[in-house]
């Protein structure tokens, strides 16, 4: 019998080093990627506030006593023909007699529902609806750093199972396919275990190397984690030849505002020039006053960093 799920579903377009020690070889992670870890506690934390209906800041419904409210619900279903067990937790569910609302916590900033987010909702609405079919049927995100808009929910009419199936079938196409994806390095689960670094590479051919610098780019991400945690947890530094690894004590200059200001003004010191705007702050503002983005514009630079595509369909 398969096992399926929409992460499996959509690790068939990742790295095929990972996809086959999580879903051939069925390893445990071996390694902790501290953004999964800060996204593990923020989703606890949140799933906690809708199950105990402490959600006024998001402005859903009320009151919220009418709804029942599930956290990471489990729903499996079996397609006997294909022999293949599908099964999906969907993060936050608000559900009466003829309604329900299905949320998946993101931790961004950004609250439009992209394709990943799209067939991943869809997917919970197909397995939810089977199990309960209800009038009404929601699907959203909520956006976990965006204070203003946090949630975009759209109501949908939900698939049949058999579209489910279909995004099988096309992920296994994918799978004879796959590649190493060292892009993906730097929140891989599996940087320990991974045998891709023991590799030589052809240094003339510039694609190798760009592959191999975001491997060891990861790698280097993952010691300096380990030594940091190690330094914080036993106060100690770590002495390597003539070197010495730790955290060092380092004097920044805090210049206090207000009274800097008032300084300048009673003595008559031009001081407009000294003054940094906090862009983040600035641009917060300016959505709430709409005149203030008069006054902000772009300035273009170029640094040497990796950056995300969008992979072609």
């Amino acid at each position: 019998m398969e096992r399926w799920s929409f992460s499996k579903i959509e690790a068939t377009k990742g790295c095929k080093i990972a996809f086959e020690k999580r879903y051939i070889q069925e390893l445990p992670p071996d390694t902790e990627v501290p953004e999964f870890v800060d996204a593990k506690a923020m989703h606890e934390k949140i799933e906690e506030k809708f199950l105990n209906k402490q959600i006024d800041e998001y402005n859903i419904f009320a009151p919220t006593v009418y709804y029942n409210v599930y956290a990471e619900k489990e729903y499996k279903h079996f397609f006997e023909e294909e022999e293949i067990e599908f099964i999906a937790y969907p993060d936050i569910i608000l559900e009466r007699d003829d309604f329900r609302l299905i949320l998946d916590i993101k931790c961004r900033y950004d609250n439009k529902i992209n394709e990943r987010d799209k067939l991943q909702l869809l997917i919970y609405s197909a397995l939810a609806n089977k199990e309960n079919p209800v009038k009404d049927n929601k699907i959203g995100i909520l956006a976990v750093y965006n204070h203003y808009e946090p949630i975009n929910a759209v109501y949908i009419e939900p698939a049949g199972l058999d579209f489910i199936l279909t995004e099988i079938e096309k992920a296994k196409r994918r799978i004879p396919r796959m590649t190493v994806k060292t892009s993906e390095c730097s929140f891989c689960e599996y940087k320990k275990s991974c045998e891709y670094g023991s590799e030589t590479i052809d240094e003339s051919n510039i694609q190798s190397v760009a592959e191999k610098y975001l491997y060891l780019k990861s790698q280097l991400e993952m010691y300096e984690e380990m030594l940091r945690k190690h330094a914080e947890m036993t106060d100690k530094k770590i002495r390597v030849g003539d070197k010495e690894l730790g955290f060092f004590e380092r004097v920044y200059t805090k210049v206090e505002v207000p009274e800097f200001i008032m300084l300048c003004e009673d003595n008559k010191i031009p001081y407009i020039d000294t003054i940094k705007i906090d862009t983040v702050k600035a641009k917060q503002l300016a959505r709430k006053y709409e005149i203030l983005t008069q006054a902000i514009g772009k300035d273009v630079k170029y640094v040497f960093t990796a950056k995300k595509v969008e992979e072609e369909k």
